[in-house]
C-alpha cells in the first residue's frame, strides 16, 4: 500500500475533507520580508491560537467572530448528544465549535452522518500539531497501526530499530526517527535508508 501522505506534515494549516471525496490541496508558500511588523503579527497570531499538540481529525460545527457566538453553537451541539464538543480559539478573531479526538476518516464520516440527522452540517478537517522544531525521518504513513507494523518490521530487518509512531496529519499513522542535528544529516540518512529498505523515507520538520 502506498504512503497516504507524502509531505502533508511539512506544512502547518487546515485541510478540509469531504465524504467519499478527498480533495488534494497544494499550499502556496508566500515569501515575506522579515520586518518587525511581520514578526510581531505572527507572534500575536500564535498567542491567540489554542495550542494543538497532536495530529488528527476534527469536526467543525461552525465558526464565529466572538467566543459567545461559538459557545452557543457548541451548546446546541452538546444538547443533541455530542457531549465532547468544545469551543476553541482558531485565531485572534475567530472561534470555532469542534469535536476532536477522532482517529480515522471513516469514523469522522460516520459522526458527520449522525450530526446531519439532527440538522447540523459539520466539516471534517485536518488538525495539525504545532511545530516543535524537531526534524524527523518518516519511514512510512499507513491507515492503521497494523499496516504500519509492516513498515516497522521491514525497517527493523535492515537494522533500523527503535522507530517511534505517531498520528499522521490528515489521518493514519507514521513511523519515524528523530534526533538529527540538521537537515543535511537527516536527508543523508533518509536517502541511505530508502536505498537499503526500499521504503520511501522522507524528511519533515514537526
Amino acid at each position: 500500500m502506498k504512503d497516504l501522505v507524502s509531505v502533508c506534515g511539512v506544512i502547518r494549516g487546515r485541510l478540509a475533507l469531504r465524504p467519499l471525496l478527498v480533495v488534494a490541496a497544494a499550499a502556496a508558500l508566500v515569501g515575506l520580508t522579515l520586518t518587525g511588523g511581520v514578526s510581531g503579527a505572527t507572534t500575536k497570531q500564535q498567542q491567540c491560537e489554542t495550542p494543538v499538540f497532536q495530529n488528527g481529525l476534527e469536526l467543525v460545527f461552525g465558526r464565529a467572530k466572538t467566543r459567545a457566538a461559538a459557545d452557543r453553537t457548541t451548546a446546541g451541539v452538546i444538547r443533541v448528544g455530542f457531549k465532547q464538543a468544545e469551543t476553541v480559539q482558531e485565531s485572534c478573531n475567530v472561534w470555532k465549535s469542534v469535536l476532536r479526538g477522532i482517529d480515522s476518516y471513516d469514523s469522522a464520516v460516520a459522526v458527520q452522518g449522525e450530526a446531519r440527522k439532527v440538522k447540523f452540517s459539520p466539516t471534517i478537517e485536518c488538525l495539525l500539531a504545532q511545530e516543535v522544531g524537531q526534524i524527523q525521518a518518516i519511514f512510512g504513513t499507513r491507515a492503521t497501526l497494523g499496516e504500519l507494523g509492516d513498515v516497522v518490521q521491514r525497517a527493523n530487518s535492515f537494522g533500523y530499530v527503535g522507530l517511534k509512531t505517531k498520528r499522521a496529519p490528515c489521518g493514519g499513522y507514521q513511523a519515524y526517527v528523530a534526533g538529527f542535528t540538521g537537515f543535511a544529516q537527516a536527508f543523508d540518512f533518509a536517502r541511505t535508508a530508502s536505498q537499503r529498505t526500499g521504503l520511501h523515507v522522507i524528511v519533515v520538520k514537526a
